[in-house]
C-alpha cells in the first residue's frame, strides 16, 4: 500500500514538473547544444555552415585582439558595479531601516524607483547628463570652476560613468537588504546596548553576521547579472572608447548580428558560459568562510 502511494506521489510530481522539464529541454539544453555545434562551423547565417572544427576557439586566443580587451572590460564592469552597488544599497538600507526618518515609506519608493525604469530609457537620460557641452555633470563642474570632462569619450572615465549609472539602478538590492535588516532579532541588538555597545558594535557583531547570507545572495546574483551586461555598452559607448567598455555580451552581439560571424560568436558564447559557471562555483565555495547561518 505504501509503495502504491509513493508511486502515485512520484508520478504526480513528475506530471507537475513536466512544463518545467520541457522548458528546460527546449529553451536551455537544446540551444546550448546548438551553440556548441555552430561554434565548430564557419556560418554567416546566409549560407550553409562549413565545418572547421576548433578553428574558432584557436582564433579567439590567437588572432582576436578584441577578446582580451573584452575580458578586462567585463571583469572591471562586473566587479566594479557589484561592489559599489552592494556598498551603496547596504548603506541606504541601513538608513531607511531607522525608525526616526520622516516619510520613510516615500524614501523607500524613491530609492526603488530607478530599478523599475526601463534600462534603455535610463541609459538615454544618463547619456544626456554625460553630454560634454550641455550635460548636467559638466554644468556642475563649471559652476565649481572645474574643466569639462568627456565622460563617455575618455577611456579614463567611460567605465566609471557606466558603473555609476548601474549603481543608481540597484533599488532591488536595497529592498532585499531592507527586508534582511528587519529580520535581525531586536533582542540581540538590545543585548549589545545593555552591555554598553554602540552602533559599530551592533553592526560588527550582530547586524553584519546576521546579514551575511543576504549579502552573499545579493553579491552572487549581482555578479552574474553584471557579467552579462549589455545595454550600457550598447546604448552609451558602443564598446568604446578604445574598447574600454567592450563588454563580452556586446562583443558576442557585434560578432553575430552585426558582422554575421555566428560561428565565432557561438564560440565566444560558450567560453563565456563556462567562465560564468566556474566563477559561480568559486563564489559558492568561498562563501562558507564568511557566511553565517543562525541554525549552524
Amino acid at each position: 500500500m505504501k509503495l502504491r502511494t509513493r508511486g502515485r506521489t512520484t508520478l504526480t510530481a513528475y506530471l507537475l514538473l513536466t512544463p518545467a522539464i520541457i522548458g528546460f529541454l527546449f529553451l536551455t539544453f537544446l540551444p546550448i547544444l546548438g551553440v556548441i555545434g555552430i561554434s565548430l562551423t564557419n556560418w554567416t547565417g546566409l549560407q550553409p555552415p562549413d565545418y572547421i572544427g576548433l578553428e574558432n576557439y584557436r582564433a579567439i586566443f590567437t588572432t582576436d585582439f578584441y577578446f582580451k580587451n573584452s575580458v578586462v572590460a567585463t571583469l572591471s564592469f562586473a566587479v566594479g558595479t557589484t561592489l559599489t552597488s552592494i556598498i551603496y544599497s547596504f548603506t541606504v538600507a541601513l538608513m531607511l531601516n531607522q525608525k526616526k526618518i520622516p516619510g520613510r515609506g516615500l524614501w523607500r519608493s524613491l530609492f526603488f524607483l530607478p530599478y523599475v525604469v526601463p534600462i534603455i530609457g535610463s541609459s538615454i537620460v544618463w547619456s544626456w547628463m554625460y553630454e560634454s557641452n550641455f550635460g548636467v555633470f559638466n554644468y556642475l563642474l563649471s559652476m565649481l570652476g572645474g574643466n569639462k570632462i568627456q565622460w563617455l569619450q575618455d577611456e579614463r572615465f567611460a567605465m566609471p560613468s557606466i558603473i555609476l549609472m548601474m549603481t543608481w539602478m540597484s533599488g532591488n538590492l536595497i529592498v532585499i537588504f531592507l527586508a534582511g535588516l528587519q529580520s535581525v532579532p531586536r533582542t540581540y541588538l538590545e543585548a549589545v546596548e545593555v552591555d554598553g555597545g554602540n552602533f559599530w558594535h551592533k553592526f560588527r557583531h550582530i547586524t553584519f553576521p546576521m546579514m551575511s547570507p543576504v549579502i552573499f545572495y545579493n553579491f552572487l546574483t549581482s555578479i552574474i547579472i553584471n557579467l552579462q551586461g549589455f545595454v550600457p555598452a550598447y546604448a552609451l559607448t558602443k564598446g568604446g572608447p578604445s574598447d574600454s567598455t567592450l563588454l563580452m555580451v556586446y562583443l558576442i552581439y557585434r560578432e553575430g548580428f552585426m558582422r554575421n560571424n555566428f560561428g565565432h560568436a557561438s564560440a565566444l558564447s560558450l567560453l563565456f558560459f563556462l567562465f560564468v559557471a566556474v566563477l559561480t562555483v568559486l563564489v559558492f565555495t568561498t562563501s562558507k568562510r564568511w557566511t553565517f547561518y543562525e541554525g549552524e
